[in-house]
């Protein structure tokens, strides 16, 4: 027999099929893969909105969320069912929703996390707001669900219809049923989401720490080998997969010694165990391996197998012992500085100290390490006093102070060079301190050990330059022999006499140069040096290929100097410049020159000539502009530069009551600039 049902009966039956094609829907998305396009939340959502926008009575439904500022809201997907499509639709929803007020009803549904109704948006107090969509949807009333679960908010779903009084209480009751299930079917994907982020996090933990990784099992064998295991041994996964653990990590005269170990531990208390042990790889390559194994218990069977945790020492092993013998070497350097040596930290405390500083000092080791600098080298200071060299210490540059030291009874020049920091110590300065008088027999020796250096090697060029005269004199010579009668052999004669002339004064000018001379200063113009200089380093500079650029007017007025003095300084600096310039450009190349230019300078009211020679070479870098007129201090590798040359150059300049100053461009350009006082600095001008 067959029963009519009622309306309210079909309108239930109704709301089941949906509800049950809704939950259908969801239940086959949340069965897609994480990296399927269709387990994107947005998808989920259009689904569902499909679904609920089945139902005649509903005009447009969509789904939106908080913006990432929290203070608006941003519409996703957009379905109606009228032919307005949704790149269309979202603007107009943007439009009317976006802003969080009081008056939308989608913001206020955010944030007290409860639907809002409206059954008729003419009559609503907020009428106006909706003019826009209800002119184009024909939207007449709406609701809005927030999509919440444990706490955890998803968005925002919206309803609309193009009728008044659609959402009764039993629509509105299944409604909720709906958005509930929608909201947990969001809170289920991004739990999914999360538990596939941190499995493939865990498994890319053990796939890339750096470290062994191996599961033993309760029998010793192996069943798991990480990426470090496989790279460290030489051997894959499937080559040790079932092979005792011993067999495969250990040596064999260590396997029975560390498998009785385990085999204790797994019998004590202790669920830990920590042994060294050296591994012979696939390579027959022997490394040391630092282990650490703990238990792991398998529930199911009631036994235990081990998870190996294993550290590479080899290098660190082999790291330590040169670092031992490093520091060997370094307290051999140390003790053996012949000058008071100290390394001081930061706040001026004494750290070590050489037998040369114990012995200036007349103090033991006792009564000078943990101290204070300046109570050590000054014999202590007032209260309240700065002392200067702390001062110094404290901002770790690199610098040269002469300075009475009471402490060490005597005029001393004071070195500072600050320590990069190291493993296990904290930032240091090493401080040497140079008695002056032995200090200045020192600088004496080293200028001339440099001039002598300058010497050899401008000789090699000499003799090549001297060979060019030679051969012509030579051939005249020949030329004459071969024709005694020839009447152009006075002219021969001529040439050999004028190739003669240019060997002496070659021979002259590296004789000079070689001569000591008195440190005294007279007039002299500075053209003169200049191609004094040229002279000597001329054939140097056209066997590497380098043009010699000059800017300097025969109008300048002389300076007020040792001529020898300076001719060093420039030898010293061309030598650089033509280092430089050989190391960026081995080959020919237009850039390949050194410029000279001079001009007259005022500084401080005093008239100077100033000279700068310019090369487009490698460049100096910035951070170490504050170390090139350090003792000692290259750039050049071990053996093609003692350090001394811009020391000593500045030095020299600075005697000749000059200034020398370095401007760089690294990998562009040096230039060294000269400023050296006029002879007569009486003249008006």
């Amino acid at each position: 027999m067959n029963v009519a049902m009622s309306t309210d009966e079909l309108k239930l039956l109704h709301q089941y099929e949906r509800r049950n094609k809704l939950l259908t829907a969801i239940s086959e998305l949340s069965a897609t893969s994480n990296k399927h396009p269709h387990s994107d939340p947005n998808f989920l959502l259009r689904e569902c909105c499909r679904i609920i926008l089945e139902k005649e009575e509903f005009c447009l439904v969509w789904a939106g969320r908080r913006d990432a500022e929290g203070i608006g809201i941003t519409p996703l997907v957009a379905l109606t069912s009228g032919p307005l499509p949704e790149e269309d639709c979202l603007p107009l929803i943007e439009q009317v929703f976006s802003d969080v007020s009081g008056d939308n009803p989608a913001a206020q549904a955010l944030l007290t996390g409860k639907p809002v109704i409206v059954q008729d948006i003419t009559t609503a107090p907020n009428s106006q707001r909706f003019q826009p969509m209800a002119a184009t949807t024909r939207a007449r009333s709406l609701s809005c669900w927030p999509l919440r679960h444990k706490g955890h908010e998803y968005g925002i779903l919206n309803i609309h219809s193009d009728q008044a009084n659609v959402f009764t209480l039993p629509e509105s009751d299944f409604l909720g049923l709906v958005v509930a299930d929608l909201s947990l079917a969001l809170y289920s994907l991004e739990m999914r989401r999360q538990m596939e982020i941190e499995r493939d996090f865990n498994r890319e933990i053990v796939d890339t720490v750096q470290a062994l990784l191996v599961s033993v099992s309760p029998c010793g064998k192996i069943v798991s080998f990480n990426v470090k295991a496989e790279e460290i041994t030489g051997f894959i996964f499937a080559e040790v997969y079932g092979q005792y653990w011993v067999d495969v990590l250990m040596t064999p005269e260590n396997r029975a010694i560390n498998q009785n170990f385990v085999s204790e531990m797994l019998k004590g208390d202790s669920p830990n165990l920590n042994f060294q042990a050296p591994l012979i790889t696939k390579s027959r390559q022997e490394r040391i391996i630092k282990w650490h194994a703990s238990i792991r218990p398998e529930s199911e069977i009631s036994k235990v197998g081990l998870v190996l945790f294993g550290i590479d020492i080899t290098q660190q092993l082999e790291a330590d012992l040169a670092l031992n013998r490093a520091i060997t070497k370094w307290e051999n350097l140390f003790a053996s500085i012949q000058d008071p040596a100290l390394l001081v930290s930061t706040d001026s405390t004494i750290l070590d100290a050489n037998p040369a500083t114990f012995n200036a000092a007349r103090k033991t080791r006792s009564e000078v390490i943990g101290k204070k600098v300046c109570d050590i080298l000054h014999g202590g200071r007032p209260p309240g006093a700065v002392c200067p060299l702390e001062a110094q210490i404290s901002t770790r540059k690199s610098r040269m102070i002469e300075a009475d030291l009471r402490g060490l009874n005597g005029n001393y020049l004071i070195t500072l060079t600050p320590l990069a920091p190291s493993e296990g110590l904290k930032e240091a300065t090493l401080l040497i301190a140079r008695d002056l008088n032995e200090q200045e027999q020192m600088k004496a020796e080293a200028m001339r050990a440099a001039q002598l250096a300058s010497v050899g090697e401008l000789a090699a060029g000499v003799a090549h330059e001297i060979n060019n005269p030679i051969n012509g004199i030579i051939n005249y010579a020949q030329i004459i022999l071969d024709d005694p009668l020839d009447p152009d052999n006075c002219d021969n004669l001529h040439r050999i006499i004028k190739e003669g002339k240019r060997i002496a004064s070659i021979v002259c000018n590296l004789l000079d140069f070689a001569r000591r001379h008195e440190d005294s200063k007279a007039p002299v113009g500075i053209l003169s040096i200049i191609r004094y200089c040229i002279d000597l380093i001329y054939h140097q500079l056209k066997k590497d290929s380098i043009l010699l650029v000059m800017n300097v007017p025969d109008t300048l007025p002389q300076v007020m100097c040792n001529a020898q003095q300076i001719q060093q300084v420039l030898l010293n600096i061309m030598s650089n410049a033509r280092y430089a310039l050989n190391k960026r450009y081995p080959e020919p190349h237009p850039d390949k020159r050194i410029t000279l230019e001079g001009r007259r300078v005022k500084q401080n009211g005093k008239s100077y000539v100033r000279l700068t020679i310019t090369d487009l070479g490698t460049g100096i870098e910035y951070e170490i502009m504050d170390r090139l007129f350090d003792p000692f201090f290259s750039t050049k590798p071990s053996g093609e530069g003692t350090g001394l040359g811009l020391s000593i150059s500045h030095g020299l300049v600075l005697e000749n009551n000059g200034f020398l100053r370095v401007t760089s461009k690294f990998g562009h350009s040096t230039s060294l600039i000269i400023d050296l006082p006029v002879a007569d600095c009486g003249e008006t001008h």
